[in-house]
Order: structure tokens, then sequence, then C-alpha cells
């Protein structure tokens, strides 16, 4: 799956005027992270303490993340520097994780062509390729890549597609990027203060 660089120094200086609050209810512990006088990127880490549950709101969208024991306040560290051990963890989000790229599917495919030679296992040439790529683009959608019947035609050629299918044309949104780094910054804006501001 590609990977684009993640732009931290533009999000740090749109997160510089934020202030970080804690509450702590017990079992429910709140961290808000918000620029005073306005709600613009506004965001609120609230940890179900008892459930090991995370739910993130705010102005830059909504998720909900569980795991069986550390999904808490404490414990939520262990996710900030490892992305895909948190994306596992998601429940639901209403922002998408992950865009697909037409241009970059492409690319993929014509690799994995090369690779596993669908030419000679075909018997067509490359202008007969551009045609088996086409039908196996068709229906691709920027939020979901290659559709059903791309799928189907690209079966045929690779057996094992189901193990790959989703990777063909992904990329990062950047949206848990931003949210591990606004829970970062909050807590070290937190501990630099000399403990919680309850």
């Amino acid at each position: 799956m590609y990977r684009r660089k993640f732009n931290s120094e533009l999000w740090k200086k749109i997160f510089e005027n934020h202030v970080a609050t804690f509450t702590d209810y017990g079992n429910i512990k709140v961290l808000d992270f918000k620029a005073p006088d306005t709600n613009i990127y506004r965001t609120r880490f609230l940890f179900e303490e008892d459930y090991c549950r995370l739910h993130i709101s705010g102005d830059l969208g909504e998720l909900i993340a569980a795991n069986f024991d550390n999904m808490t306040f404490d414990k939520f560290s262990d996710y900030v520097n490892n992305i895909n051990y948190f994306t596992e963890k998601i429940l639901c989000h209403s922002r998408p994780i992950f865009k697909y790229d037409i241009e970059k599917a492409k690319e993929q495919l014509k690799e994995l062509a090369e690779k596993n030679d669908w030419s000679g296992y075909l018997c067509v040439d490359s202008d007969e390729l551009d045609t088996v790529m086409d039908d196996i683009l068709m229906g691709f959608n920027d939020e979901k890549g290659i559709g059903d019947k791309g799928y189907d035609s690209l079966v045929e050629l690779e057996e094992d597609a189901y193990k790959f299918v989703k990777n063909i044309g992904r990329e990062e949104t950047d949206i848990l990027d931003i949210y591990m780094l606004a829970f970062k910054l909050a807590k070290k804006q937190l501990n630099d203060k000399g403990g919680n501001e309850v």
C-alpha cells in the first residue's frame, strides 16, 4: 500500500493555539483540544475506560475504536506511533481513512501484469492487455477502489486477488495521523503543565 508522507509541520502550525483540557469522571476520561473562542479543528477524545472504547469527535469528524485492554487514556500512547495497529481497532468512522487513486491502480496493475506475465497467460498483445486492464478498472471508485466486475476480471488472472485487491490504488487520507498528532500535542501540553488540568 502506498503511504505518502504526512505533513506534520503544517498540522502543528494549525494546532499551535490549541489548548488541552482534561476531565476525569472516573470510568469516563475526556481530553479536549481546541483553540480558545473557536471550534475550528476542535477535537475531543472520550475514553470509556471500563469498556476500553475511544470516541473521537469534533470538527475533523467522528471515530469509535475499541480493544480488550489498552484503549484507555493512560495506555493510548501504545497507538499514537503505530497507526496500522490502531486501524485494526476502529469500529466506525465518519471520515474516509483511505482513498483510491486510479492512476496509482493502473501502475500497480501494470507491475502485476509484467511480474506474472499476463500477456503470455492470455496470449494477447499489449493493446489487448490494455483492454483487460480497462475491464479490471471498470467501476473503479475513489472510495472503494476496484468494483465487483473489475474484481471478477482480476480473479481470472490472479486467483489470490482477494488477498490484495483492496490495496490496489489505495492511499491514506491522513485523518488518523491528524488525530494521533492532536492527541500527542494535547498530552504533551498537559505533561508540560505538570499534570492533568481538571
